[in-house]
């Protein structure tokens, strides 16, 4: 399983999320992940999703906010749709419950690049089932 450091070292945009909360996500991820993939692919695997997951919660700007003192909303209001850095401003998309109903779990994975990428090595590793 990848570190914080390391992680961070990939996806420098998160350096602001404590590497606490990184750690934490990475073992969730880690065990959602599985065993089943290519070793090469587990990794990579396993940063993808963990930064499919923190984006989806709002980071880096949730901790970024934390860090200057602002005060956060409910940061697990949807996907950030959009961000402006001057007086900084995030607004995240929301979602209603008629919205997720809807949604498959490949539409889940892109809503973020992160998560898009994710979705494309899972592809390669599991190709589905074969007709004999």
């Amino acid at each position: 399983m990848p570190t914080a450091a390391e992680f961070k070292t990939r996806f420098p945009e998160f350096s602001p999320v404590s590497d606490a909360l990184v750690d934490m996500i990475l073992a969730e991820t880690d065990a959602a992940v599985g065993t089943n993939w290519l070793e090469r692919d587990r990794p990579v695997a396993v940063n993808l999703l963990t930064a499919h997951n923190l984006s989806m919660e709002g980071e880096p700007e949730r901790s970024k906010a934390i860090a200057e003192g602002r005060s956060v909303s409910n940061a697990q209001s949807g996907p950030v749709s959009a961000m402006k850095v001057g007086d900084v401003s995030v607004t995240y998309e929301g979602r209603s419950k008629s919205d997720q109903k809807s949604e498959t779990v490949a539409d889940e994975y892109r809503k973020t690049s992160y998560g898009a990428r994710y979705l494309e090595l899972m592809r390669k590793n599991f190709t589905g089932p074969l007709i004999v």
